[in-house]
């Protein structure tokens, strides 16, 4: 037998996994329990969830996997780093310090839980994009996949492309710094005035109200190569010469802009985060979205003629997160399907270095596919009451919770759905959500105004039955995780306007019986009382990281003007 943690740490979307044989015991981002979104740093409470969740002490773990290997890397990087000459001392410096906290992580754990370090597991450090790929690859249990990892960047890499079979992963090819897909979306991320870290997604968003009429001009930032992979133009970037630093005080992490003066030499001033968005800004949305989707097919491409005989494809990384360029790679018919888990992003290499490792401890152990991505903590009645009984709130207990609240929303009114164990990754998927009513025209602004206060022009997804999806959807593909944004029928499109977006298309989560028999059950409900088979589905979080306690359940509750909150079995109207 195998037991690994596997860890996300000193890096933003901190997080810990256990594995144990191939299969997923726990996993969680350690934003959950410390409120701070994408939180950087070492996931200590994700860790001691972890190994609560497994009934295990740290000693008894046979490893500590960890999704970073800098030292395999460091070389190149201080190479460029002195290329560039400004300020080479400094990060260099950096780099270095980099790799000496990766080889403390032993030490901190020790010191952490009160152990000699000697007792602690031995440290296994698996390459970035190598723990993002495993983590997709052994996630979807093909046994033969062609595999591909794109972001930003991990150890001074951004692309992988690599061939999955029984169960070994080799990797085929890659693509280094100063070169990233996912450089190029942030860096016009960050000119259109979205500097947060993770605001990529709004660009996505706005993508569909533009007219991709910069396309062109965008060919020549990025250079797709005939029988290669593809380069960047080091001019319109900050990163080639300065390097790409990820600032995190207060654990809350930051990357600095990006683009050049060439930027905005060609394309105008950058906008202000508080600026309206002008038609100049919609296309160049539109435009950096059709520019990815070429690039990110013209790559998948370049792997079908590496991995011939392969006809999946496993796919991981931060870029993995977009839902309509993931339909474009679908629909180039390359690969008959796409696996993509439920946390693509680094948060995800948690579990994908766990996987490596117990693998290469324990080859025979079975690979067990991801279905789930419920995998977080649950609360019991208990723990619930209590914390209900604190906040003073009225609240009775529902012997038929899912049709109640199956009423409520029909009623038009917004509920909160808290109920198992808390989702992995940055999808709400039944375990952590807010719902509504599709079919409302005032819903959208109800939910962008009132409760989740965002941009007007960001979309809402919708959770559909399984077994209709193609009554309503104009793709069959199973999106249990919500990784595609499908067509809506055009016959459809008028009864569900608070989930369709401008292009037509809406963010979808499939949502069978056999995997997810309780979230199933209250689509179901509101399917029986309306004859849609889907809700409205957002995340149960009002710009925080999604609530994962009853108490934090209970705060958004107060604080967005929510209708009602569903508890597991207890249910509070306002």
């Amino acid at each position: 037998m195998a037991l690994v943690l596997g860890l996300n740490c000193f890096h933003a979307d901190a997080a810990a996994a256990l594995v144990r044989d191939g299969h997923v015991v726990a996993a969680v981002e350690e934003e959950r329990f410390n409120r701070i979104k994408h939180s950087a740093g070492f996931p200590l409470e994700a860790v001691r969830y972890c190994l609560r969740q497994g009934g295990v002490d740290l000693r008894q773990v046979d490893a500590v996997a960890v999704g970073m290997k800098p030292i395999d890397s460091v070389q190149d990087e201080v190479l460029q780093i002195l290329s560039g000459r400004p300020n080479y001392s400094r990060q260099i410096q950096k780099r270095m310090d980099a790799v000496a906290r990766f080889r403390d992580v032993r030490a901190l754990l020790a010191r952490e839980f009160g152990y000699p370090k000697d007792q602690v597991p031995r440290l296994e450090e698996v390459p970035h994009h190598l723990a993002h790929v495993a983590s997709a690859y052994h996630g979807s249990g093909f046994e033969k996949a062609a595999l591909l990892s794109v972001d930003g960047f991990g150890d001074f890499c951004s692309t992988l492309l690599g061939r999955g079979d029984g169960g070994q992963i080799d990797v085929l090819e890659v693509v280094r710094f100063p070169h990233s897909l996912g450089i190029l979306y942030t860096m016009v991320t960050q000119f259109l005035g979205f500097s947060k870290y993770g605001d990529e997604g709004k660009v996505m968003g706005l993508a569909a109200l533009g007219e991709p009429v910069y396309r062109d001009r965008l060919r020549g930032v990025v250079r797709l190569l005939e029988g290669g992979l593809f380069e960047l133009d080091p001019a319109y970037f900050t990163h080639p010469v300065y390097g790409l630093d990820m600032i995190w005080e207060d654990r809350t992490p930051h990357i600095e802009d990006t683009f050049s003066q060439r930027m905005i030499d060609d394309f105008g001033p950058p906008r202000h985060r508080y600026a309206p968005i002008t038609p100049r800004d919609r296309d160049l949305a539109a435009s950096v979205q059709a520019v990815l989707e070429e690039a990110l097919v013209h790559v998948a491409g370049r792997l079908k003629r590496l991995v011939p005989d392969a006809t999946d494809l496993c796919y991981a990384g931060g870029v993995a997160l977009n839902c309509v360029a993931n339909v474009a790679l679908q629909k180039a018919g390359l690969f008959e399907r796409l696996y993509v888990p439920p946390a693509p992003t680094d948060a995800g290499t948690a579990i994908g270095a766990a996987l490596h490792v117990g693998r290469k401890l324990s080859p025979q152990a079975p690979r067990t596919p991801l279905t789930t991505a419920q995998l977080g903590p649950a609360y019991g009645a208990q723990e619930i009451e209590r914390a209900l009984e604190t906040s003073g709130l009225s609240y009775a207990r529902s012997p038929r919770i899912h049709e109640d609240v199956a009423e409520l929303i029909a009623q038009g009114k917004v509920v909160g759905w808290f109920r198992g164990r808390l989702e992995f990754g940055p999808r709400a998927l039944g375990g952590r959500s807010i719902l509504a009513d599709p079919r409302r025209s005032d819903m959208r602004e109800v939910m962008n105004s009132r409760v989740k206060y965002r941009e007007a022009f960001r979309p809402f997804a919708a959770s559909v039955l399984a077994e209709r999806q193609a009554e309503v959807f104009e793709v069959d593909w199973p999106s249990p995780f919500m990784i595609y944004a499908a067509a809506v029928r055009e016959d459809k499109r008028a009864q569900l306007q608070a989930v369709v977006h401008a292009d037509g298309t809406c963010r979808i989560q499939t949502v069978s019986a056999e995997a997810s028999p309780d979230f199933h059950r209250v689509i179901a409900a509101f399917a029986e009382r309306t004859g849609v088979p889907l809700l409205l589905n957002t995340s149960f979080n009002e710009n925080e990281p999604i609530v994962c306690s009853p108490e934090d359940a209970i705060d958004c509750f107060v604080s967005a003007k929510i209708d009602a909150l569903a508890l597991e079995d207890f249910l509070v109207r306002r």
